[in-house]
Order: C-alpha cells, then structure tokens, then sequence
C-alpha cells in the first residue's frame, strides 16, 4: 500500500510541476536551461520549451496514477503481478518515447 502512495505523492508533484511549465512560468524547473549561459537561452523559444516539458510531466502524471491504479488492484487481489507488469512495460515505453520527442522538439521546433 505504501508504493501506492509514494506513486500517487508523485503524480501530484509531477502534475503540479507540469501546470507551471504549461502555464510557461516554469522553466527555471527545466534542468540544463536554467544553468545555461544567457546567450545559450537565448537560442530557445521558452515558452515551447516549457510547453514540451510540461507535456511530458503531465503524461507522466497521468501514467503514474494508472499505475497507481493497478497497484492497488495487485495489493487488495483483483489482479496479479504477473498481469500488471504488461501495463507497467508500456508505461515506461511511453514515457521513454515521449521524452525523445521531447528532446527532439526541443532541439528543432523550439529554437529560434
């Protein structure tokens, strides 16, 4: 029950994080951005940048939830670990894809 918890803790870090960087006002959350040079910023749409990453903390807020979900379903018996663990390789073959196209985004559509 405790996973469950941290996960759900998590989700609502990640989703509060994700209304910051949509809103554009977030990007001081963006690692790399925040410690580059101020000509390096400069090369940058932020707000596309925030938007990306926002994106991307949101879908993994959604996905952690799910997760969370399933985890509960594991700990009372509904279902098995065995046939959770489909849902859980998905989720991490989405959230690596989604943070590839978020790189790649970020490095063609957001520069300026």
């Amino acid at each position: 029950m405790l996973g469950v918890i941290i996960l759900l803790v998590m989700a609502v870090v990640f989703l509060i994080m994700s209304v910051f960087l949509l809103g554009g006002k977030g990007a001081w959350l963006i690692a790399g951005y925040n410690t580059a040079s101020r000509e390096e910023r400069d090369k940058y749409d932020e707000k596309k940048l925030c938007r990306a990453t926002g994106l991307v903390c949101l879908l993994c807020a959604l996905l952690m939830c799910v997760l969370a979900w399933l985890g509960y379903r594991v700990e009372t018996g509904v279902i098995t670990e065995e046939q959770m663990l489909p849902y859980a390789l998905a989720s991490s073959a989405v959230i690596l894809l989604a943070v590839v196209a978020a790189v790649i985004y970020s490095n063609t559509k957001a520069k300026k």
